[in-house]
C-alpha cells in the first residue's frame, strides 16, 4: 500500500512546528513567502521555523509570480528543500533555480489545464481551487470527480506525486482519500483555529483520518 504524502502549509510559528515534529506521518512543511497571503512570514521567522523543524520533514517555500531575484535571495537566505510555484510561472522559470520544485495548477469551474512538460522536471504537481482572481487560499474544494475523469492526472500520478489542495479538513479528507486516493494532500486553513495558527488536535485527527481512509480505499479496490 502506497502511503499518502501529507503537506501541512501556512506554518507561521514555533509552537505549531513543535507539534508537527511530534506527529508521525507529515512529510512536507510549507512556509509561504507571498506577501499577499495572510500566512506570509518574513525571512527571520522562516529561518526560525526551518531551524526548529525535524530533519525528516521537507521544507517547502511557496512563491507566486515573484521575481527571479526575490526567489534567488530567498533560496540563499533559507536554503529550502523544495520550491513551490503557485502562480503562472513557466517551466523555464521554475528550472532556473536548480532546486526540486512543486508546480501548482488551478481548477476553476471544473476546468483544468496542465502543461505535460512539467512532468519531466517537477518534483510534484499540485491541484488547487481557483475562484476568479484567487489562486488558492479559497477554503473551497474543487469537484474531485475530475481526478478520475482527467486521464492526464492518472498519467501524472504514475510518474510523480500529484497533490490535492483546496478546502481540505479532517472531515472531508475521508471522502477524498477513500474514493480517490490521491498520491498527496496539501492542507492549510482547514487545520486552523485562527489565521496562521494551527489547531493541534485537528492536525492529529487529519493524520488519523488519512490512514483510516486509505485502508478503506484499498479494501474497496
Amino acid at each position: 500500500m502506497k502511503k499518502t504524502l501529507i503537506k501541512i502549509c501556512g506554518m507561521t510559528n514555533i509552537d505549531d512546528i513543535e507539534c508537527v515534529n511530534d506527529i508521525d506521518g507529515i512529510d512536507y512543511i510549507g512556509i509561504i513567502l507571498v506577501d499577499t497571503s495572510p500566512r506570509c512570514v518574513t525571512y527571520d521567522v522562516a529561518e526560525k521555523l526551518i531551524n526548529a523543524c525535524n530533519k525528516d520533514k521537507k521544507i517547502v517555500t511557496v512563491f507566486m509570480n515573484q521575481s527571479e531575484e526575490y526567489i534567488a535571495a530567498a533560496i540563499n537566505n533559507l536554503n529550502p528543500d523544495i520550491l513551490q510555484f503557485h502562480g503562472n510561472e513557466s517551466l523555464e522559470f521554475c528550472n532556473k533555480f536548480k532546486k526540486p520544485f512543486i508546480k501548482t495548477f488551478h481548477v476553476e469551474n471544473d476546468s483544468l489545464s496542465i502543461d505535460k512538460e512539467f512532468m519531466k522536471h517537477a518534483h510534484a504537481l499540485l491541484l488547487d481551487t481557483s475562484i476568479g482572481d484567487l489562486r488558492g487560499g479559497t477554503g473551497k474544494i474543487f469537484d474531485w470527480t475530475i481526478l478520475n475523469k482527467n486521464k492526464l492526472i492518472e498519467e501524472i500520478s504514475l510518474s510523480l506525486p500529484c497533490f490535492v489542495a483546496g478546502g481540505l479538513n479532517p472531515s472531508n479528507i475521508k471522502d477524498l482519500i477513500s474514493n480517490y486516493n490521491p498520491s498527496g494532500i496539501d492542507v492549510s486553513s482547514g487545520l486552523e483555529s485562527s489565521i496562521g495558527k494551527k489547531d493541534h488536535l485537528l492536525m492529529k485527527k487529519l493524520i488519523e483520518n488519512v490512514r483510516i481512509s486509505q485502508l478503506d480505499y484499498y479494501e474497496k479496490s
